[in-house]
Order: structure tokens, then C-alpha cells, then sequence
């Protein structure tokens, strides 16, 4: 497994984490000033990301993300990931690039494709 696919990985099971130990986690896989965007919002900083992921994991309990496959070069990458339910049925499928440094996420941006 690259680098890259590892820190997906990572970043993707901070989605569901334990609440008490997101920030934590989040923080080994992303820089302090992170963006992030999708469709529905634009956060920045680890404490807001952390706040956003929160939502998510109250709306959809039990709700997980799969990291489908990782595309990298030059410092950024493209993630293809799918947003399992409590069940393991996928409930929604998509992408997200980032732009790495210092071997973290620092810029997120997330795209839903259409069911």
C-alpha cells in the first residue's frame, strides 16, 4: 500500500471515529490550517473539520467511508471512496483530491457523483 493510499485510509476512518479521540486522529493525517470543501460546505482548521465530521457521524450513524483507489503525483492526490452503511451496502460513491504537506492532507476538496 502507497503512502498515499495509507493517509486515505486514515483520513477516511476519522469520519467515523470515536468523538473523543477525532481530533486526535485527524491531526496525524491532516496540517492544523486544513481546508476542506464539498458541495455543502467549507470548513478550515482541524477543530472545525473535526466539528463537520461530527455532523456527518450524528446523520449518518454507523455510517463508514472505503477508499476505492488513490491516484497520486506532485504532491497531491485523488481519492476514489465509498460511503458504506452500518449494513456494508454502499450508500454513496465519490472523490476527493488533496494537495499534501508535510505528509498530511492540507487541502480538501470533495465531490459527490451522482446514484
Amino acid at each position: 500500500m502507497s503512502d498515499s493510499q495509507q493517509l486515505w485510509e486514515n483520513y477516511a476512518a476519522c469520519w467515523s471515529a470515536n468523538p473523543g479521540e477525532r481530533i486526535t486522529a485527524l491531526g496525524a493525517v491532516a496540517v492544523d490550517e486544513v481546508a476542506y470543501r464539498d458541495p455543502g460546505t467549507e470548513v478550515s482548521g482541524l477543530a472545525e473539520l473535526a466539528a463537520y465530521m461530527a455532523g456527518f457521524a450524528g446523520a449518518f450513524p454507523g455510517h463508514r467511508f472505503r477508499i476505492d483507489e488513490v491516484l497520486e503525483h506532485h504532491d497531491r492526490s485523488l481519492a476514489r471512496w465509498t460511503q458504506l452503511s452500518e449494513q456494508g451496502e454502499a450508500a454513496m460513491t465519490g472523490m476527493s483530491t488533496a494537495l499534501h504537506r508535510d505528509s498530511r492532507l492540507a487541502d480538501i476538496t470533495g465531490f459527490f457523483l451522482p446514484a
